[in-house]
């Protein structure tokens, strides 16, 4: 019976996903006959589309790496390092995850406006590049790091970075991968701060160029749905493949004593 229940449940989940791939295999002017690659090379040769999607891998991989650079620093320094005013700093940085992002979004934009970084990649990618949930993640795994391993290396007269780069991260890789497959998948969907920071069209990504695309090819469902199937591609792919660290990290099923 669970497996029915869970059965029904993936179908209904996949439901839109089939209807769209239906959709966006139809040619052009109707037709019975099977034209999905011949609409996705349609999408890639003419009009934005390349441009949104390198854009969109620019911002997605640029503000994952970011982050897991310095979320990981942070929440490990947070975790394993002493140094006055530690708890009250790790207090603030969980706070600021009761803000809204819709709140500090016009102060964020006025400063971004302020260093005249309004149509580049800077201006969207550095606002975002370290998340409060970041370091809040990889603090709580760093917790569960062995200290003896860490102390060895202290006494054989490692620095913190080398004993961050060469032990901490390849014990940190769950929540490392997680935390970069989340704000990969946060940023591949994000449509606000880019609509607001990027006016130039050479610089948008996908979800706003999809929403300018409707005029720009009367909205044709066909190419639309396309797009939109070749927009979810990316995030399937990277999660298929980080998937048993997704939930490693997810679970803080880190190293035990």
């Amino acid at each position: 019976m669970t497996r029915v229940l869970l059965c029904l449940v993936v179908a209904v989940m996949l439901l839109p996903v089939g209807v769209m791939a239906v959709v966006a295999s139809a040619p052009e002017g109707g037709g019975a006959e099977f034209s999905l690659f011949a609409n996705i090379a349609e999408m890639f040769a003419g009009g934005d589309f390349p441009v949104y999607f390198r854009n969109s891998l620019i911002l997605s991989f640029g503000i994952g790496l970011l982050d897991v650079l310095f979320a990981g620093a942070s929440g490990y320094a947070l975790a394993r390092l002493r140094f006055r005013g530690k708890k009250v700093l790790f207090v603030l940085v969980v706070g600021t995850l009761a803000l809204s992002p819709t709140v500090v979004m016009v102060p964020v934009y006025v400063i971004v406006h302020q260093l005249g970084w309004i149509d580049t990649y800077q201006g969207m990618i550095v606002p975002s590049m370290i998340s409060a949930f970041g370091v809040f993640l990889v603090r709580q795994f760093a917790l569960g790091l062995p200290e003896e391993l860490l102390l060895a290396a202290r006494v054989d007269g490692a620095g913190e970075v080398r004993i961050f780069a060469t032990i901490a991260v390849p014990l940190l890789r769950p929540a490392l991968l997680t935390l970069f497959l989340l704000q990969f998948l946060t940023q591949w969907d994000n449509l606000l701060w880019p609509l607001l920071v990027a006016n130039d069209p050479a610089l948008w990504p996908l979800p706003v160029g999809i929403s300018q695309l409707q005029t720009e090819i009367g909205y044709d469902i066909r190419l639309m749905t396309t797009a939109a199937l070749v927009t979810a591609v990316p995030p399937i792919v990277l999660m298929f493949f980080l998937q048993r660290y997704y939930v490693a990290g997810l679970t803080l099923g880190g190293v035990k004593k």
